[in-house]
């Protein structure tokens, strides 16, 4: 068996959907540093908007994403701010996949039924299977501003679907909220739901 892959751009919004729309949950990760005490954190920003670097606008794959992640720190008591303790970063990439296996088949007497077994080809007829996916992975960094450290990712893998493509908004709270079950502070309150309304 040999697996192949590339890596193929992908919108954010189509990957994340993707991912909540898989035919099995994505595999959600997290690492934390466990010296961090959580509790002493009161803001978040996002690093992008904080080092200047924010795209002359925000697409509205990045705005759904952004809007979940808020719910979800502000569901654990933290605040947006400008100068915050946490910095958010959001991180997505794609690879297309190959995976050739071959599976051992039975002997031609025990296909043909009226050959009893008794006779048939000398060796097992082997099948080989092409499977070609695309695999998504959704990266959430968490940094202390202060001293510039990672203190917790949290990390969603899924074989991309077909799904999901015409309304991602939805999808992308799912994945969102999966990854935030990881995080070392739990909810506060429940989050609030985002609005429904035409071009939100």
């Amino acid at each position: 068996m040999r697996t192949l892959f590339r890596l193929r751009p992908l919108s954010l919004a189509v990957l994340v959907a993707l991912l909540a729309a898989c035919a099995s949950k994505p595999t959600i990760r997290s690492n934390v540093d466990p010296a961090v005490n959580f509790s002493q954190y009161r803001s978040f920003g996002f690093l992008d908007e904080a080092t200047g670097h924010k795209a002359t606008y925000d697409s509205f794959a990045n705005q759904y994403i952004k809007s979940a992640v808020v719910r979800e720190m502000q569901a654990r008591g933290l605040q947006q701010a400008e100068a915050p303790d946490l910095l958010v970063n959001v991180h997505v990439q794609t690879k297309d996949k190959v995976r050739v296996s071959e599976t051992p088949g039975t002997y031609a007497g025990g296909y043909y039924g009226y050959r009893g077994g008794m006779y048939g080809w000398g060796a097992g007829v082997s099948s080989t299977t092409v499977d070609q996916y695309t695999e998504g992975t959704l990266n959430v960094d968490v940094i202390d501003r202060a001293t510039s450290k990672l203190v917790w990712e949290g990390i969603a893998v899924g074989r991309i679907s077909s799904k999901a493509r015409d309304n991602p908004q939805p999808a992308i709270d799912v994945v969102v909220k999966q990854v935030f079950e990881r995080y070392p502070a739990q909810p506060t309150s429940v989050p609030s739901a985002p609005s429904t309304e035409s071009g939100a």
